[in-house]
């Protein structure tokens, strides 16, 4: 509609993502000189309110890959996403009844620390430690997923390992320097960055569809996208009703309760009401941004059936039809005629006649390759002509790879955003990635800080060495400061290292990831076996989490390679569900065969409907010797 405004990325939009990247930067500068302590470092001296808080959390939710991958779900299941917002909703009685005021009660530096006040020592180490592999695993991924929509909106221009590099770099920096404020204030700044983002998209897709809004919900009318619960169950169709909705709402309790990248943020906060105001406003902005971001997918699947010919050739060539079933069409070798991590399979014009000399080309009707280019390419331009090259389903729609909709939203900032707006947009996806990088830096840090070195001791003697300390009963908390920066700083190499890794094996690396987020599973299996029974014992809860991180493990693994296979393949949502189950069976059944629960005084404060939550009985003795606070007892 505007094509002289439109255009791929320009230095207006590289201007833009240098001066975002240099104003997070600049936060984390702003905040370094008041980290005098641990508390300061990781907790922001609980000082935090429920705004900045609210919107922190929904940017750490938020990372880049639900920020690309959500409009493209949406672009090929329709309005089915919309279950998302609602499975949030149902974990309110829970979180704000149960968790917020059992962690911010107690005045917890970790959450983990719960675990030892419920169970005993070896359960929380052993959270922990399961917490620590699982999340620095998946920062790996998180920072390799804005790096890999990059490629595909300057065109394969950008190495992906050069952008790994810088994120991690940048990230790494400011919550180095500034510690939880730093983290908090560039999370607020990037939650509305990425709500902006939305905004933008939305309003450039209503300027260039003719018909703007009306179209929009018609072409998903018309390709049957605006169907939100299917009645149909199947265990291999992810949108389900019985499948999806256990599987998300239990996700998100994994991440609000049993993670601490996320609970953190309450513990924070200035108090309970504060702490629980700002998981509301997290919810209301998510429920603002996940229809938006399924809204964007809407608009990107009326936009291409209006204008099939604005899509990317590679996402539409050598498909066909079979047996109802969308196929890609390979060769004698059982390969993909055209591989596009290849340079020379990309369809550019300086490759096409090689392509059509070698049959790598299908003509989208008859499968049998094009025996000239000029049968399918602009005598103008040399490119290839997309309509030339497409399959359409039988309602007319366009039929394209599955792994296209993960590209398609940022193909469709670079090519047709104004320059300038293209770049902010991609400023809110690298905005969702570092508000999920941040976070995990920081917890993972407080973890190894609070949990492993101050509760476990590990590394004291060789602190108290380093600090020049007669013994490591002299350290004090500004030592351990000294030491949460530089492991700040180590653990984001790492994660910038395993991003790097990722790019050059993405698939298997992105195989492993999706292994490791499981672990979530029985983490959160162990947290409500703690609220919610007073069965349940420490050693049936430890045994648990060990049961629950194993079966969780092969049931993701057996159920992608078939390897030990023992029950029929059902899609992956059933994981979180069904590890989730075992871990909370496996621990109460336990319980019944590890010795007596413990006396009713002893869970007080920490178990639903036994006292007031988050204030322990003042005639318990506390189980470790860290972390003393009079306002737990009572």
């Amino acid at each position: 509609m505007f094509p002289t405004l439109f255009a791929a990325l320009g230095i207006a939009d590289y201007g833009v993502l240098l001066v975002y990247l240099a104003a997070m930067l600049a936060i984390g500068v702003y905040f370094n000189s008041t980290q005098n302590s641990t508390e300061e470092f990781f907790l922001a001296s609980r000082s935090l309110g429920w705004f900045p808080l609210g919107l922190s959390l929904m940017a750490t939710l938020i990372s880049a890959m639900t920020y690309t991958a959500l409009p493209g779900q949406a672009y090929e299941v329709g309005v089915k996403t919309l279950l998302m917002p609602l499975a949030l909703w149902l974990t309110i009685p829970i979180l704000w009844g149960v968790a917020i005021p059992i962690f911010r009660g107690l005045r917890m530096s970790s959450i983990y620390e719960y675990l030892e006040l419920r169970f005993d020592a070896r359960t929380r180490l052993a959270a922990t430690i399961l917490f620590a592999v699982w999340r620095l695993l998946w920062l790996g991924g998180v920072l390799y997923a804005p790096c890999k929509a990059f490629s595909v909106a300057a065109g394969w221009s950008i190495s992906e390992g050069y952008l790994i590099f810088v994120l991690g770099i940048v990230t790494t920096g400011y919550t180095f320097l500034g510690g939880m404020k730093a983290v908090i204030w560039t999370d607020v700044i990037q939650g509305i960055v990425m709500l902006g983002g939305v905004v933008v998209v939305v309003t450039a897709c209503w300027l260039m569809i003719d018909g703007g809004p009306t179209r929009v919900w018609n072409v998903a009318n018309l390709l049957h996208r605006t169907e939100v619960v299917s009645n149909q169950f199947s265990w291999l169709d992810r949108w389900s009703l019985l499948g999806f909705l256990p599987h998300f709402t239990l996700a998100m309790l994994s991440f609000y309760l049993a993670d601490q990248i996320t609970a953190q943020r309450f513990l924070t906060a200035t108090s309970v009401d504060s702490a629980r105001q700002s998981f509301l406003w997290n919810c209301g902005a998510l429920t603002f941004l996940f229809p938006g971001l399924t809204y964007i997918g809407l608009c990107l699947l009326a936009y291409y059936h209006d204008h099939p010919g604005q899509m990317r050739p590679e996402w539409v060539v050598n498909l066909a039809i079979v047996d109802g079933k969308q196929q890609y069409q390979t060769g004698a070798d059982g390969r993909p005629l055209l591989d596009f991590n290849r340079p020379e399979h990309r369809l550019i014009p300086a490759n096409l006649p090689q392509l059509v000399q070698e049959k790598r080309i299908l003509h989208p009707n008859r499968l049998e390759p094009f025996e000239s280019v000029e049968e399918f390419v602009d005598p103008d331009t040399g490119a290839a002509v997309v309509t030339k090259l497409m399959k359409r389903k039988p309602d007319g729609e366009p039929l394209i790879q599955s792994q296209a909709s993960e590209k398609i939203f940022t193909a469709f900032i670079a090519d047709h955003l104004p320059v300038g707006i293209a770049g902010l947009v991609l400023a809110a996806l690298l905005a969702a990635s570092m508000s999920s990088v941040d976070s995990g830096l920081n917890s993972i840090c407080t973890l190894l800080i609070l949990d492993c070195h101050q509760r476990f001791g590990w590394g004291t003697t060789w602190l108290a060495k380093r600090c020049g300390r007669a013994s490591r009963e002299e350290l004090t908390d500004e030592d351990r400061l000294h030491l949460a920066r530089p492991l700040t700083l180590v653990i984001g190499v790492a994660a910038t290292l395993f991003g790097l890794m990722v790019s050059q094996f993405g698939n298997v690396f992105e195989i492993m990831v999706g292994v490791v987020n499981t672990f979530g599973a029985p983490l959160l299996g162990i947290f409500l076996l703690g609220m919610f029974t007073r069965r349940t014992t420490a050693t049936a809860a430890f045994s648990a989490l060990l049961a629950g991180t194993v079966f969780t493990v092969w049931f993701m693994v057996s159920n992608r390679w078939h390897v030990l296979q023992v029950f029929p393949s059902v899609n992956e949502v059933w994981t979180v569900t069904f590890g989730t189950l075992f871990t909370v069976l496996w621990g109460w059944c336990a319980s019944f065969v590890t010795g007596p629960p413990l006396p009713i005084v002893q869970l007080r404060g920490l178990v639903y409907g036994c006292g007031e939550l988050g204030i322990l009985d003042k005639k318990v003795q506390k189980p470790h010797p860290t972390g003393s606070d009079p306002a737990r007892w009572r």
